[in-house]
């Protein structure tokens, strides 16, 4: 059977077209006049509540006031007229601006007038004697205040009025826009609806056949069939689609690919977890050290004591993060030492020096640490000399170096090998290299961040002492 030659996506994007334009001009309608009746409803039922609450109380406030200063019972300072004024002044002018109609804006300017024709009434009282002027300022409230005060709430009720009447026109001319656009609506949509079924009645006879014979190639490929075809098709995509299952094959070693990467980020994964546990019996000794100290009454070596440790716990979450400043991870370093020296502070010190900068600099974090406990529990304490731990770091051209050292009891020729190899192929940690599984995690975290040629070198001299030097990147990395 012959295929006229077609594209799917030719004839798809002309239905789409024919369907979708109308449908954006109709939500282009409809968001105009929601936009349009919620600006004219909002301003109305806003301008109508303002002058309302003014209409409300302003003439039994000001007539209030005013006849308690006249006769003499409150002042201008407690009771402050004035300031009603310029609270009504405010709310006409807001309303004059946000009022579109001539009438609304006719009345409010009467309305401003009023209002300084009332202020010059109040200034005359003030600036009279209250007790002298007693039956003149009586008669000013009586045929000035009163009469203005009533003039102005029968001018806000007429503009009250006036915005209603607006008000109920815009809701005619609404009610006349919904009409003409549910009309609007139905047409599109009876067009709509007969577009499509004549479009897919079309389409569907053009592309049936083919699918289906894609369809019997894929279940044979299912059933194991891999030295088949794919069939011939005139129409554009499906023969891209045929296309694509014949390089099926060739994909598949790209797939076994994948699943190794992914092997590898599962591993990742999984080193995360380890890099985030904590050593129980550092939390118990610490916790044991505190109880000693509060025991002994040295509240302030308590509180010195538990800020570090917090310090230390807060740097080694870091939010979930594996990148951390390297201005961070020498704090968190100092941390455990500073809780570290409250135990062992008869045999071990410390000195922590890193160059100002490299501190913004980025490594992984919890790097330093298990370096440092490894120095602390199997160099300085199978010493019998005062041990001290010397903590650095510097940068070279765009490589950075933090260097780890300790003059404890060193490593003999055949451990120093043996631990060697660990830090190199950072797996295969079984129990008789326990002893090295933190180094060997920070080894093997840096190479899969940062390539195989970094990481960390070892050097030790049985009964001198052991440096470890780690090598990273100079980098800003962002964390994730």
């Amino acid at each position: 059977m012959k295929y006229k030659s077609d594209s799917i996506k030719a004839k798809i994007r002309t239905m789409q077209a024919v369907v979708f334009i109308p449908v954006i001009i109709m939500i282009g309608i409809l968001l105009y006049m929601m936009v349009w009746q919620n600006s004219q409803y909002r301003q109305s039922i806003r301008n109508l509540t303002m002058a309302t609450e003014f209409n409300f109380d302003f003439k039994s406030n000001i007539d209030y006031k005013m006849y308690r200063i006249v006769i003499g019972a409150d002042t201008f300072e407690s009771l402050s007229p004035y300031e009603d004024l310029n609270k009504s002044r405010k709310i006409f002018t807001e309303l004059k601006n946000s009022t579109p109609q001539k009438a609304g804006n006719k009345g409010l300017d009467g309305l401003l007038i009023l209002l300084g024709m009332l202020e010059k009434r109040i200034g005359d009282i003030q600036t009279s004697n209250i007790i002298g002027d007693y039956d003149k300022n009586m008669s000013r409230l009586n045929n000035d205040i009163y009469v203005i005060t009533d003039l102005i709430e029968e001018a806000m009720s007429d503009y009250i009025y006036n915005e209603t009447k607006t008000l109920e026109i815009t809701r005619q001319k609404l009610d006349a826009k919904t009409r003409q656009l549910i009309a609007l609506c139905v047409v599109v949509s009876v067009f709509i609806i007969l577009f499509l079924m004549a479009s897919f009645t079309s389409f569907g006879k053009k592309i049936t056949e083919p699918i289906e014979a894609l369809c019997r190639y894929t279940k044979k490929l299912a059933d194991g069939n891999l030295k088949m075809q794919s069939p011939k098709s005139n129409i554009t995509e499906i023969q891209m689609l045929g296309d694509q299952y014949d390089q099926m094959v060739i994909r598949i070693s790209e797939l076994i690919e994948h699943i190794k990467e992914e092997q590898e980020l599962k591993r990742k994964t999984e080193l995360k977890l380890l890099q985030a546990q904590i050593n129980p019996h550092f939390l118990y000794n610490t916790l044991d050290t505190i109880v000693w100290l509060a025991e002994g009454k040295r509240h302030q070596e308590v509180v010195d004591m538990i800020t570090a440790l917090s310090s230390f716990l807060r740097i080694g979450l870091n939010n979930g993060k594996d990148f951390i400043t390297i201005r961070g991870e020498a704090e968190h370093v100092r941390s455990y030492l500073m809780i570290q020296h409250f135990r062992y502070e008869d045999i071990m010190d410390y000195e922590i020096n890193f160059d100002e900068d490299i501190k913004e600099y980025s490594i992984l974090k919890l790097t330093l640490q298990p370096i440092v406990e490894n120095a602390l529990y199997h160099g300085i304490k199978n010493c019998r000399k005062k041990g001290i731990l010397k903590i650095s770091g510097w940068k070279e051209k765009d490589e950075i170096f933090l260097k780890v050292e300790d003059n404890g009891i060193g490593m003999k020729p055949e451990d120093l090998i043996q631990m060697q190899t660990l830090v190199q192929q950072g797996e295969g940690e079984d129990a008789k290299h326990r002893d090295g599984f933190g180094i060997g995690n920070v080894a093997e975290r840096i190479r899969l961040n940062f390539g195989t040629e970094y990481g960390l070198l070892i050097q030790s001299t049985y009964g001198v002492g052991t440096s470890v030097t780690i090598r990273i990147p100079a980098v800003l990395k962002e964390n994730k």
